[in-house]
């Protein structure tokens, strides 16, 4: 029997009403069913057990009333995170062990940022990485950090401002267009520069900032490692230096003398002065001359009497490097050529007035403080025997053979390394007035 035209219509209607109506969700999780664990901490006591400690969001105090939650806290209530730690002989089994403790099903994919304690980096973040790359429970792009003493202590003393969770007080780190802001080394990051012959990973150091009521993280430099062992740390400001020297450095302020004070601004070329191990430009044009260092991110207060020096303060908002194998065979030379390029932002110098010969004494002022951060950052870093810039790396691009020759005894060739640092700072813009257009 056919149907007619009209049958045809009317079983289609039916037909897409059904879907409608009898559409459904299963194999759903209820959002208070679940732990989302967004911030976690590794530590390792001295009888070689692991301990996670992790901040889980409470969705009852995080999701407004009306989709079912409980508001941002009731009366008596600062906190909308829950902290629990669990030990365990690996970091795997520590997990395992915390994924019991919590009466909920616990995301670790969530987790964006991992603080990891000295002790436990000290052992090797080999543990950790196999977590991380094997099972699959904690994405590769997570954040490093490492944390000078315990790492779970860091993390249950955090109150962030303004009501925040603690992953996007983290999240705020490195974000580059905020000052006072970090490198940031995922764990695949770590990853890759462990396959790569001669370079060592680094990660950032973060430390607790109080001010008022809250407690919020900081950067507090680097930490060094040989392989992926900590072997020690970078202070601010090497730690600048060190990403300087790998054109990796976030917009920043610079302030440095006035050239009259430090008795440059004359000539437009001269010397970098007779501690450098390679010419620092900067200006507008040629080599080195007149200001001597300075101070990074302003000028401060008076100490003990002494009036407070003029500065110029200038923006660095761009950051290029290369390394140059100058000679491979033993003992090899290279050269750690770094450009920056800024604008003048302030000018307290006698006078007021700017021109290009101050300008210029102003940019080699700040070539050569960038040149000493660099070659104090890549000295120290040798000392310990690591090789963050990765001047292992361009030898073994350069020459295999060469760096088949050296790499047993790389680190304490490292020591002995003598690189030459090549700092040209370009100051784009130099135009300031205080007077009325």
């Amino acid at each position: 029997m056919m149907m007619g035209r009209g049958g045809r219509w009317r079983a289609g209607f039916v037909l897409i009403l059904s879907a409608l109506l009898l559409g459904g969700c299963w194999g759903y999780n209820e959002v208070n069913d679940l732990a989302f664990i967004t911030v976690a901490a590794l530590d390792r006591n001295p009888a070689g057990r692991y301990l996670w400690t992790v901040a889980i969001p409470v969705p009852e105090l995080v999701l407004p009333a009306s989709v079912g939650g409980g508001g941002a806290g009731g009366p008596g209530m600062s906190r909308n995170t829950l902290f629990r730690s669990a030990p365990g002989q690996t970091p795997r089994m520590a997990a395992e062990s915390l994924d019991r403790s919590v009466p909920r099903e616990v995301r670790w994919s969530f987790t964006d940022h991992i603080l990891i304690g000295e002790p436990a980096a000290r052992s090797g973040l080999r543990p950790l990485l196999e977590m991380i790359s094997r099972s699959y429970r904690v994405e590769r792009k997570a954040s490093l950090y490492v944390v000078r003493g315990e790492a779970g202590s860091l993390l249950e003393a955090l109150q962030p401002a303004l009501d925040r969770s603690l992953a996007r007080s983290f999240d705020a780190l490195g974000r580059k267009n905020r000052p006072g802001t970090i490198r940031v080394v995922d764990g695949n990051t770590v990853l890759r520069w462990l396959d790569t012959p001669g370079i060592d990973p680094f990660l950032p150091v973060v430390a607790t900032g109080r001010t008022r009521d809250t407690i919020n993280p900081v950067p507090a430099g680097l930490a060094l490692f040989a392989r992926d062992r900590l072997v020690g740390f970078l202070p601010p400001p090497l730690d600048e230096g060190l990403i300087m020297a790998r054109g990796e450095a976030h917009p920043f302020t610079l302030a440095v003398p006035c050239p009259e004070a430090a008795g440059g601004g004359g000539s437009v070329q001269g010397a970098a002065g007779p501690e450098a191990s390679g010419p620092a430009t900067g200006g507008l044009g040629g080599a080195g001359g007149g200001a001597g260092g300075g101070t990074r991110g302003g000028a401060g207060g008076e100490a003990q009497g002494v009036p407070v020096q003029p500065v110029v303060s200038l923006r660095i908002d761009r950051n290029e490097a290369r390394i140059q194998v100058e000679q491979a065979v033993p003992p090899p030379r290279v050269a750690v050529e770094v450009k920056l390029a800024g604008t003048l932002l302030e000018w307290q110098c006698p006078g007021g007035r700017v021109d290009e010969a101050r300008a210029m004494a102003v940019g080699r002022a700040v070539a050569r403080q960038a040149q000493r951060q660099v070659r104090a950052a890549l000295e120290q870093a040798a000392a310990l025997g690591a090789d963050p810039a990765g001047l292992g790396t361009a030898l073994y691009r350069q020459d295999p053979a060469a760096w088949r020759a050296l790499e047993a005894g790389w680190r304490r060739e490292l020591q002995q390394l003598r690189p030459a640092v090549r700092v040209k700072f370009h100051l784009r813009s130099y135009d300031l007035t205080v007077s009325a257009p």
